[in-house]
């Protein structure tokens, strides 16, 4: 396994367009029924996010911008981050995802509003 790259040293801007291409490339290895692969982008995508969150006033909500996007891994990936941010907003393109019905995301957005309601799940 590679050694930790040290997200430190990139800008916002470098962070949030590495967020949208491996939420990208999720999606393509979820396509493909590439479980390792989702797997490992999963976790280099949540340092990324993390990484945000550590900036003087958690810097997550840069990734807003993508509410919307075309791509609905990216989408989802963005809502779930500014749950912690900005809840209203990210519930509600989560919601929007939910009621898409498309592809995993979709189940995937439903599961998140049900364990947000049931206190499964609390954003921080």
């Amino acid at each position: 396994m590679k050694g930790h790259e040290d997200l430190s040293v990139l800008s916002d801007e470098d962070i949030v367009r590495r967020f949208e291409q491996l939420c990208i490339e999720q999606y393509d290895a979820m396509d493909r029924e590439e479980r390792g692969r989702v797997n490992r982008l999963v976790w280099r995508i949540h340092a990324l996010e993390m990484e945000l969150k550590s900036r003087p006033g958690d810097q997550r909500r840069l990734l807003r911008r993508f509410f919307g996007h075309a791509n609905m891994q990216v989408r989802l990936s963005a809502a779930k981050a500014n749950l912690a941010v900005d809840y209203l907003a990210a519930r509600r393109e989560i919601q929007d995802i939910a009621d898409s019905k498309w592809g995993p995301q979709c189940l995937d957005a439903g599961m998140t509003l049900i364990n947000l309601d049931n206190g499964v799940y609390r954003p921080t």
